[in-house]
């Protein structure tokens, strides 16, 4: 498991967020992307943690993915990289996802993640 929790703030969901997972390549083989329904637990300007059905066995396998997300009404699709996988119940795993992404992308989440923060619908950890 490696989590990356340098970043100064970390938001959570006071409801999850709907979003869709799309695996990209898995062991570096492409994929076709299919998208599949997850909700975002809690996200950051590096990471997020989503929260899905399906059992990807993230840990014997190097899966890259996109994360498909409606923040403050804009969509984005944000590149990464499953870092760990945690079986909550058989039913349901939470993933840690290392988002990669620009610059420019980061300061854009950090604009919609205030803006969320500043409407209580996240909380600032």
């Amino acid at each position: 498991m490696i989590t990356r929790r340098k970043e100064p703030f970390r938001y959570s969901m006071q409801e999850p967020v709907e979003c869709q997972l799309e695996l990209t390549t898995v062991n570096r083989m492409s994929l076709s992307g299919k998208l599949i329904p997850a909700q975002v637990i809690d996200i950051s300007k590096n990471g997020c943690k989503i929260r899905s059905a399906l059992d990807l066995k993230a840990s014997e396998h190097f899966i890259e993915c996109r994360i498909h997300l409606r923040l403050n009404e804009q969509q984005f699709i944000f590149p990464g990289q499953i870092r760990w996988q945690r079986n909550l119940d058989g039913f349901s795993h939470d993933y840690g996802i290392h988002l990669l992404l620009t610059e420019d992308e980061k300061e854009q989440i950090n604009v919609q993640l205030r803006g969320l923060a500043a409407e209580r619908k996240i909380i600032v950890m």
